[in-house]
């Protein structure tokens, strides 16, 4: 964890860099140049033991790159067996056709997909984004973010479709429809700009909380209703004994956060959020109910992740964002903002520590692109 937390210090390196030029243009570039290179160079050169899903994506691509039929076939064939959606079997299907039967190549090209992203994200949203990457580093959002290579390339049309959701819903609805080519999850997101129209309340929160608690303990006589019996993540769920504990500890980060919000939001006396942000959060609370019983679900959070992390820095960091809110920056928010890192950190060390077999990030080291034959059969998914 010591080279981690290194590679996390890094990236401060560069925003107190920054603090010397003159021109602001230029200190920019430089931040989005050499975030661009920590980046890549971590995630994009990463052995296939780091990241829990790594070896699975190199499997499936070394798999499909050796079937004669496969590479004789149209790029835009379908094959259900496959089990991963269409966006993404086509990308496969191109990349081993026209680029290379590498297995890598899906390592390395996702990556650089996600990185650049990525920055264009933290671009749009902040003025420091060296800065930015280390929160969202610290959130251990990133590694997921690399980790889960189909939904994360699904959660970067999500980040286009965003920024329309206030200008061209229709728009919005196309980036979320080429999103769900890559994750299915995505197809929760065509509710998200009707939600915003509900206006707050403390009646609105309960009613959602309840309704979220009903279905977390109905939900696998839902699924069974629905016919889903039968599927590996209602099987492995329902011989659960107790309580999703990776749901638990979402939870309980999830519950740190807001918060902590609304403890900064009440004692300033600031105007009230946007509805947007609201929904967001009360969402992705009842999300994280329902996945403390079938956490399969929590996936959809993880496109509402970093859209929570801005409102965080809204209220302990925000002149990190580019927005600007009439937010100043007092003892209570350098003090909540020496608490959230120190619980990220903790989170991230407790993970590392008691299950490694989380995220595997503890062991980092670069791919071996010398190494004759790499068994990527690491990790068996659970069903």
């Amino acid at each position: 964890m010591a080279l981690i937390f290194i590679y996390f210090a890094l990236f401060l390196g560069v925003h107190y860099i920054t603090k010397t030029f003159s021109h602001p243009g230029k200190a920019r570039l430089f931040q989005l140049v050499a975030c661009f290179i920590l980046l890549f160079g971590f995630f994009g050169f990463r052995d296939i033991t780091v990241l829990n899903d790594t070896s699975h994506y190199y499997g499936f691509y070394y798999q499909r790159a050796h079937v004669v039929r496969y590479l004789n076939e149209s790029v835009f064939a379908y094959h259900v067996a496959d089990k991963f959606e269409y966006g993404f079997q086509v990308l496969c299907h191109i990349l081993i056709q026209y680029v290379s039967k590498n297995p890598y190549t899906i390592i390395l090209l996702s990556s650089f997909i996600i990185t650049i992203g990525e920055l264009w994200f933290f671009n749009r949203h902040s003025k420091h984004i060296a800065k930015m990457c280390f929160y969202f580093l610290i959130a251990n959002l990133m590694f997921m973010h690399y980790c889960i290579i189909r939904q994360a390339l699904a959660l970067l049309f999500f980040y286009a479709a965003f920024e329309q959701m206030d200008k061209s819903i229709w728009k919005y609805h196309l980036l979320v429809a080429c999103a769900c080519l890559f994750h299915i999850s995505a197809i929760l997101l065509f509710f998200l700009p009707y939600l915003r129209k509900i206006n707050p309340s403390r009646r609105m929160v309960i009613i959602a909380i309840g309704a979220s608690t009903a279905f977390a303990l109905t939900i696998f006589e839902i699924l069974s209703i629905l016919g889903l019996h039968d599927h590996p993540y209602y099987k492995a769920a329902i011989q659960r004994e107790s309580i999703s504990i990776v749901g638990l500890a979402d939870l309980t980060i999830l519950l740190f956060i807001l918060g902590t919000c609304i403890y900064i939001h009440k004692k300033k006396q600031y105007k009230q959020i946007e509805n947007t942000y609201f929904w967001i959060g009360l969402t992705m609370l009842c999300i994280s109910i329902v996945s403390l019983v079938f956490y399969p679900i929590a996936r959809v959070n993880e496109y509402l992740w970093p859209f929570l992390l801005l409102l965080l820095l809204r209220y302990i960091d925000p002149a990190t964002l580019k927005k600007q809110y009439p937010y100043q920056t007092e003892g209570v928010q350098n003090l909540f903002r020496l608490i959230v890192i120190i619980v990220f950190v903790s989170k991230m060390l407790g993970i590392n520590t008691f299950r490694p077999e989380w995220q595997h990030v503890d062991q980092y080291q670069f791919y071996d692109f010398e190494k004759p034959v790499h068994k990527y059969d690491l990790y068996p998914q659970e069903a």
